[in-house]
């Protein structure tokens, strides 16, 4: 899967479907939508949205009564996945060290971070 085949837009669109507990109607997708990412869309622009993500393969659609609902095909965890490997071989040639290292650079930790960080890395041994 490459992470750059979706637009940002379609990006918050999945978002929002990854998010919900179960497979969302496009009323409710277009009002979460508009909500968390402070959007004005009209259905007939998220349904454009829902129609392009399922010819690329990322969400199923099927009909319960007059409704259709969307149902997601790329899981959350693979795209994330597939967007920090293309990051990591785009801004660091493919060092996982140094694109780790780089996201340091400019936050501040707290010591609960630090210590989740550390017991990862010992777990990897």
């Amino acid at each position: 899967m490459d992470p750059n085949e979706i637009s940002v837009c379609e990006k918050m669109i999945m978002k929002v479907i990854w998010d919900a507990d179960n497979d969302l109607d496009l009323m409710t997708v277009t009002a979460r939508v508009n909500e968390e990412f402070g959007k004005t869309w009209k259905i007939q622009t998220v349904a454009t949205f829902l129609t392009r993500l399922q010819k690329k393969g990322f969400i199923d659609i099927y009909r319960i009564g007059r409704y259709s609902h969307y149902h997601p095909i790329v899981e959350k965890n693979d795209f994330k996945m597939s967007t920090v490997k293309e990051n990591i071989k785009f801004f660091d040639k493919g060092s996982i060290s140094a694109f780790v290292c780089g996201l340091f650079d400019n936050v501040k930790l707290t010591e609960k971070d630090k210590e989740l960080i550390r017991k990862k890395i010992d777990e990897l041994d």
